[in-house]
């Protein structure tokens, strides 16, 4: 004979145990018992007749309310000259949903509006449907019913909030909770680049000296601002020494 079961249930899961009998002579009785939260619970309990037989039985488990996640389940053939039985343990776990969170983007700025979406599946990557019964400390959805495993939220920033990381925080039925930070910045503005534009040559002669300074963004918008300039003349020998009013003139 044979027993098939998995190492590892999962609670308000489908699962099955499979049994196979071989070379039989004679009619017995198989029968499946499970223990469970302090209770036998009657899986399987026929006569069998074939020769060669494989049956599995289906079957699920409530959540646990027992602090032990180990289970045993006792498999028992009678006949008139054949008899054995097989008691084996199997863990028991709750089963959890894969929950995620996901934002439109990871930084935001004042006044701009947060979307996020929680998406809920079962341990086989099925849409689960789950409510989100809590709360969150700035919005609170109450009851917040997943369709179709998925639900898609937003709530609006303030125009001046407290700058820093904020969590978006999902509480399952179990009371697990999934968080997903986001930052919240002031608005900088990008570098911007200044050129100066001016005659690469210049005489004794002009009276006025045309100078173009231009301050852009990188995206191509203008810098607005206050520029200050000064001319100033290179002596052609370092040794040359001003003194009074001449000194006062190398930059105007």
């Amino acid at each position: 004979y044979m027993v098939l079961l998995p190492f590892l249930i999962h609670t308000d899961s489908p699962e099955k145990v499979c049994v196979q009998l071989t070379h039989l002579n004679e009619s017995v009785t198989l029968s499946a018992t499970l223990e469970y939260q302090g209770e036998n619970r009657s899986l399987i309990d026929d006569v069998v007749s074939e020769k060669d037989v494989f049956t599995c039985i289906p079957f699920s488990l409530p959540k646990s309310n027992s602090q032990s996640p180990v289970t045993f389940l006792t498999v028992t053939v009678k006949g008139t000259t054949l008899q054995f039985r097989s008691r084996k343990s199997v863990l028991v776990k709750d089963s959890e949903s894969l929950v995620f969170i996901q934002t439109d983007k990871p930084i935001y700025k004042p006044g701009q509006t947060v979307l996020f979406r929680i998406v809920s599946l079962d341990k086989d990557f099925r849409p689960l449907n789950e409510v989100d019964p809590k709360k969150n400390r700035l919005y609170q959805w109450a009851k917040a019913e997943l369709k179709g495993g998925l639900i898609q939220l937003f709530f609006n920033l303030t125009s001046e909030p407290m700058q820093g990381t904020y969590t978006v925080v999902a509480q399952k039925v179990s009371g697990k909770t999934i968080r997903h930070p986001f930052s919240v910045e002031e608005y900088v503005l990008p570098k911007f680049e200044v050129t100066v534009k001016m005659p690469k040559v210049i005489t004794i002669l002009d009276e006025k000296l045309k100078v173009t300074v231009c301050g852009l963004y990188t995206f191509g918008k203008p810098v607005p601002g206050l520029v200050s300039f000064r001319v100033c003349r290179k002596f052609e020998h370092a040794a040359t020494a001003c003194y009074g009013e001449e000194a006062k003139a190398v930059c105007d």
